[in-house]
């Protein structure tokens, strides 16, 4: 029997993370009361295990490549090259016979018992960069130092836990245009807040377009005074908005990590311009 494809929010409602990478012939190598650790799932060739499960909240973070998100960011990543609906189709094909609905209701109505209150991050202050040696050696690390300054901040944010604990972070990072903050630091990538594109008005009617804000800050640098508008989607779940806001443009240019996607976007975009 082929499964409803659900929506994003009643996916992460009814799939858990465990059970997908269980599918997908993952078996974690060490659990713990609140985590679980995975060899070689986003990079097949590493022999240390670097991806991790947070089973508590259910979110996921891989130290290689220093990404992290719920189980929808998970598909993103793994199947690269998916557009979001896609990947809601393979994880409920996967994921969601009748017997596995079953069990997921059950699992839900069980964390439900056991409401648990999920961490929500402050941001405390933002500064220029080089306020803080952490965020400072972090780029000098990848290697972007000079290209980011001006460009990035440092965001200091931190959560209270459900003991009225309180944890201190900071990181670089940069605000999209749905207000969330994207940040960057060397055990954690991702966004605070609302996701959403960032989108930096030029002069020109043509548009530049990247998939990450890095890209974009390596093509500015060596790109000075240009008067292009530019636009990061920084996720791959922004790929059908950004389509849509890349036809108002009458030259559009696309940054992409593979050729082939870059090619296919902008034949895409050309084709519903036509």
């Amino acid at each position: 029997m082929t499964p409803n494809i659900l929506s994003a929010e009643s996916l992460r409602e009814q799939v858990r993370l465990g059970n997908l990478l269980a599918r997908l012939g993952f078996k974690p190598l060490k659990t713990s009361s609140d985590e679980a650790l995975y060899l070689n799932v986003l990079r097949a060739s590493e022999i240390k295990p670097s991806f991790t499960i947070n089973t508590r909240l259910d979110i996921w973070f891989d130290h290689l490549t220093k990404k992290s998100g719920d189980i929808i960011d998970f598909g993103m990543a793994y199947w690269v090259g998916l557009d979001q609906q896609q990947v809601l189709e393979k994880i409920s094909l996967l994921c969601l016979s009748e017997p596995d609905v079953q069990m997921s209701r059950a699992r839900e109505n069980l964390r439900k018992r056991r409401a648990i209150k999920i961490p929500y991050y402050h941001i405390a202050e933002t500064r220029p960069l080089g306020c803080n040696s952490g965020i400072t050696a972090y780029l000098q690390s990848q290697g972007i130092w000079e290209i980011a300054l001006g460009q990035l901040q440092e965001i200091c944010y931190y959560v209270v836990d459900e003991k009225q604990r309180r944890k201190d972070f900071f990181a670089a990072g940069w605000q999209n245009e749905n207000g969330g903050w994207e940040v960057r630091s060397r055990n954690y990538s991702g966004c605070l807040g609302r996701k959403g594109m960032s989108f930096i008005p030029g002069s020109q009617s043509s548009l530049v377009l990247f998939e990450e804000y890095t890209d974009y800050l390596s093509w500015i640098y060596a790109n000075r005074g240009s008067g292009a508008n530019i636009l990061v989607m920084n996720s791959p779940e922004f790929i059908q908005a950004a389509k849509c806001r890349a036809t108002k443009f009458a030259e559009v240019a696309v940054y992409f990590s593979k050729d082939h996607l870059a090619d296919e976007f902008l034949a895409s975009i050309q084709k519903t311009v036509s």
